[in-house]
């Protein structure tokens, strides 16, 4: 090899180095920059592992890697049967959670927690009335002079129902009868309170009762189902907000994800489901539908899921002042936030 061939090989190898050392430190500091801006953030459900749509929106982000792609590492807790998560999302340990929205009012306006919404999974509420077809209750007209259950509280909602059949409490036999479901297939009360997603099946499939089951919303009664919530100081933090956008970007994914394909929601689900004894998926997949045929209305195929109005919580605010569930009204622009949402429908 001649002089000037050995000189530009030497040439060439000392600029390939180069080229290898700078290709090395560049990864090296982009992965580095990645590393710095994933954000963790703690979700707790307030509820056991169940498919309710809230809880299978985390479920499916995780599990389908929306919230990796949004460099955010999520916490998965569950209340179970305690109320906790509550008091730990003012405590700062929990970073967001799942809440009725008329419990949500009724805490912020009584007991001034700061709570805000941020997002809205029930168009509708969560709550009916069972009644066995066997009973001649054709409408909640047909309540006056039998045994009415109900779970610690009358619901304010199911006064306004009542109302608009000119009827009240006093014209029924009331009974708490906390919750289960066979105290009406034993017929101890002919009208029993039953949560949507969850006691229809279990009074119809796993009962063999021929049930129907009444609803405030289906007589105009305003009711609202579950939110997201926070609280006032956890917004107060940019890094936080920035969590926050990343968490509800990936779970209106997952929503959406869940409405496309309810199957493979499921499926993702029962990675998070305990396994003693195994889940029943089928009472699960009852769960979701009957969740997600609750989240879509008019307003949310206009202006995207999740999506909720003031005049929704309003009118539902009116409702529990009327009927006593609150004592004191509610300033609804510092407890509800949409902005999150906006952004993200754009």
């Amino acid at each position: 090899m001649s002089p000037i061939s050995a000189a530009l090989r030497n040439r060439l190898l000392i600029a390939l180095a180069l080229i290898v050392t700078l290709t090395a430190s560049l990864s090296i500091a982009c992965s580095g920059d990645d590393a710095d801006d994933v954000l963790t953030m703690t979700y707790m459900a307030g509820f056991k592992a169940q498919a309710n749509l809230p809880f299978v929106a985390v479920y499916v982000a995780e599990d389908q890697g929306f919230f990796a792609e949004e460099g955010l590492e999520v916490d998965i807790q569950h209340a179970g049967f305690t109320a906790s998560h509550k008091s730990l999302l003012l405590a700062g340990e929990v970073d967001i959670t799942t809440l009725p929205a008329s419990e949500m009012l009724q805490i912020r306006a009584d007991a001034g927690a700061p709570y805000v919404a941020v997002m809205l999974f029930g168009q509708r509420g969560d709550f009916g009335y069972a009644v066995l077809d066997s009973s001649g209750i054709e409408s909640p007209a047909d309540f006056a002079g039998r045994n009415v259950g109900f779970k610690g509280i009358v619901q304010a909602e199911f006064h306004a129902m009542l109302a608009a059949h000119g009827l009240t409490i006093d014209d029924m036999q009331m009974r708490d009868v906390g919750f289960n479901p066979v105290v009406l297939v034993e017929q101890q009360v002919e009208v029993y309170p039953v949560f949507l997603s969850n006691e229809p099946d279990t009074l119809s499939r796993n009962l063999n009762q021929e049930i129907t089951v009444f609803e405030a919303a289906d007589y105009g009664v305003p009711t609202l189902g579950v939110v997201y919530l926070v609280s006032e100081q956890f917004l107060e933090d940019d890094t936080n907000r920035e969590k926050l956008d990343r968490f509800l970007r990936a779970t209106v994914r997952a929503f959406e994800f869940s409405v496309d394909d309810p199957a493979a929601a499921i499926e993702s689900t029962a990675k998070f489901l305990p396994n003693d004894p195994p889940p029943d998926l089928v009472h699960e997949r009852f769960i979701l539908d009957t969740e997600i045929k609750n989240a879509l209305s008019d307003l949310t195929r206009a202006n995207g899921v999740g999506w909720f109005t003031q005049q929704q919580f309003r009118a539902l605010t009116d409702v529990l002042l009327e009927y006593g569930a609150l004592e004191n009204d509610i300033d609804l622009e510092v407890a509800l936030d949409r902005s999150f949402l906006e952004e993200i429908h754009q």
